[in-house]
């Protein structure tokens, strides 16, 4: 008995030390298996890569930055908005230059002064009235203006800077009218090479209105001129192509003195009225530039002898630009009515007589205003391209 428990207890104990060395054996000499990542075979594949990717991003850059692609997809957004922005500041850029207009005034005739000076509100360089050759440039609209006159401004002997010109001419007379034709003829010759593409012309007309010299050169008698702006009440006006032109104020002349002109600047001040005889004409600058001063015109209101506008058929004419736009003058039929004017006059109060000449001023600011907006319109529907003019 006690012999069978003798062997019991020896294997057991042969038992606990076989599993002991076993233990032993799986613990510190059997190779370890990676343990078993939740999710399968396809979760371990990506932990992997992002492990690898880890590791060539620290092997790459000290500090791995996970917002890097994000800063480079930015960046180059906003490159690209830049890149669109810039395009289409071009695109705006090149398209107000082709809407853009450039005009030349070739001022050959004292109005042109009154054209540039008054109307468009340029400056000349030099101002002295006597240099040979004086310029001058401003933008109104679309359209860019640039303005020579002087006696050194012969066919030929300058630089046309723009396709589009506008040639102020003096018809008054036959001498003026040969002088005239001399650059109507050069300006057809650019035409016909091709250095000039529009032509306009404001013209001193005849005071009988006997303009038919022109009429060959004109756009619809089969010659080159597009449109006409003409002094005096001349029947052809018909707002289409042909346009009557103020006459504007007289230009500084050789007897004149800088002493005899402020005198008589004196007086359109001091002066209430300016009374205003008709001439050959109606229209004489002494209307204008009693208007300059606030002095209010006193007109007769005569169709003196000619081929002006008929006042038995325009019956807004003589004057029928001024009086179109509203005119603030005193027109008598003749002399005899001057007496009941100068009575009204005495029974006017001071107030009311420096109303009215404030009234008289503004109108004509308003007036050259209006003249200015309609003559960059008119050149501006003829000459641009894509409008009417084409």
């Amino acid at each position: 008995m006690r012999a069978t428990r003798k062997r019991l207890c020896s294997a057991l104990l042969a038992a606990y030390l076989l599993f002991s060395l076993y233990a032993a054996y799986s613990v510190f000499l059997r190779p370890r298996r990676p343990p078993a990542s939740r999710g399968g075979p396809r979760r371990q594949r990506q932990q992997q890569q992002q492990r690898h990717g880890r590791e060539r991003s620290s092997l790459g850059n000290e500090e791995w930055n996970p917002w890097e692609g994000d800063e480079k997809n930015e960046q180059i957004a906003s490159q690209q908005r830049y890149e669109t922005n810039l395009q289409m500041l071009k695109n705006m850029k090149s398209q107000q230059e082709q809407t853009d207009l450039k005009v030349q005034i070739w001022g050959k005739a004292a109005i042109g002064l009154y054209l540039w000076q008054h109307i468009l509100e340029g400056l000349l360089e030099p101002a002295d009235v006597t240099a040979q050759w004086r310029e001058g440039s401003i933008k109104g609209g679309k359209t860019h203006f640039s303005f020579i006159t002087g006696p050194a401004v012969v066919p030929g002997y300058f630089s046309v800077e723009a396709e589009n010109v506008v040639l102020v001419l003096n018809g008054r007379e036959e001498a003026k009218i040969t002088y005239a034709t001399q650059w109507l003829n050069y300006a057809q010759t650019l035409i016909q090479t091709r250095k000039l593409r529009h032509v306009a012309i404001v013209l001193l007309g005849s005071e009988q209105c006997n303009n038919e010299w022109i009429h060959p050169y004109l756009r619809r008698h089969g010659g080159f001129v597009e449109l006409l702006f003409v002094v005096y009440d001349c029947t052809w006006v018909n707002e289409e192509d042909i346009f009557q032109w103020p006459l504007g104020v007289a230009t500084w002349q050789p007897q004149e003195t800088n002493e005899s002109f402020r005198i008589y600047q004196d007086a359109l001040l001091q002066s209430d009225l300016t009374l205003c005889p008709v001439g050959v004409n109606t229209e004489c600058y002494r209307i204008y530039e009693a208007c300059s001063y606030g002095s209010v015109p006193v007109v007769e209101d005569v169709m003196t002898p000619g081929k002006c506008g008929n006042s038995s058929i325009y019956h807004s004419a003589p004057l029928q630009l001024l009086k179109t736009m509203g005119a603030p003058f005193i027109f008598i039929k003749n002399w005899e009515k001057l007496p009941a004017v100068l009575e009204k006059e005495k029974n006017m109060s001071l107030q009311e007589k420096i109303q009215r000449r404030k009234k008289l001023i503004e109108w004509y600011r308003h007036f050259k205003a209006q003249m200015r907006d309609k003559f960059i319109n008119i050149l501006e529907n003829s000459f641009l391209p894509n409008d009417k003019g084409g």
